[in-house]
């Protein structure tokens, strides 16, 4: 039926699809506009009344930092009702208020004419962790070196007078000055601590003489349980002895020392 149409009806018709198309797109937008001018109403109605803020700042008060009070232990111990607590110490061992009793070997490596080794034997009681006093009693025997025959025997050297010793004997203060712990082959955590010595005594040589002594330490001992260890002591000891020509002069001796120790009585558990 189309093709019979003339064509200045074709053309009217195409026109008139063409207007109704674009008629409503027109309202479509006309009526998109409209609502957006709706909002823009509303906003503006909103913010042509007038709305008061009832805002007050109030600042906060700066916290004031106190200084922590020392925790007084004493107190502790003193309330029946906290016999339970005990505080953790950090040591393993603990020596206070215990004796000690060490008993090990020595000797003495820089005795250029003799070979002089022996027993040592200490007693300790140990007021706290870091404070103590000990007796000790180094009991040793002497062999001449190979250097003292040589001057006798080749050198024609009177060694009458070169008298090694016999004994020390005498009491020291310890201090304990480091606590630590260390690894043993990776296995096992083994703790020690290491403590300094200041003592007087009497060095005794092989002639029965006797000589004021001054003598200054350091030792090492490793905790192998709560009332044993393994100690390791280096004593160096100042005092008067004879020389060659039978005169008076100024010498000293080093003491290394490796001692098995015992404490006791057993510390109390918790």
């Amino acid at each position: 039926m189309y093709q019979y149409l003339g064509q200045d009806m074709k053309q009217t018709i195409i026109l008139f699809i063409i207007g109704c198309l674009s008629f409503n797109v027109l309202a479509q937008q006309a009526e998109s506009t409209a609502s957006e001018d709706q909002d823009i109403d509303v906003v503006e109605h909103l913010l042509e009344k007038d709305i008061k803020y009832d805002f007050k700042y109030k600042p906060t008060k700066k916290s004031i930092l106190k200084t922590p009070q020392k925790a007084d232990y004493k107190g502790i111990q003193s309330e029946s009702s906290y016999a339970d607590f005990a505080i953790i110490q950090r040591n393993f061992m603990p020596k206070s208020e215990r004796f000690s009793v060490s008993l090990g070997g020595s000797l003495l490596p820089t005795d250029v004419y003799y070979r002089s080794f022996g027993l040592n034997l200490k007693l300790g009681y140990h007021f706290t962790e870091t404070w103590g006093v000990e007796l000790f009693n180094y009991s040793l025997s002497s062999s001449a070196r190979s250097e003292v025959n040589d001057l006798e025997n080749k050198q024609a050297v009177s060694v009458k007078n070169l008298v090694s010793l016999k004994s020390f004997y005498g009491a020291n203060v310890y201090f304990t000055s480091i606590y630590g712990k260390t690894s043993v082959f990776n296995s096992k955590i083994v703790p020690f601590e290491i403590y300094q010595t200041l003592g007087v005594g009497k060095i005794v040589n092989q002639k029965g003489e006797e000589s004021s002594a001054v003598q200054l330490g350091l030792g090492e001992i490793f905790s192998l349980g709560r009332s044993s260890g393994l100690r390791t002591d280096l004593t160096w000891a100042f005092y008067k002895t004879n020389n060659i020509q039978g005169q008076s002069q100024a010498s000293n001796s080093l003491f290394l020392s490796v001692s098995y120790s015992l404490f006791f009585p057993e510390p109390i558990y918790r």
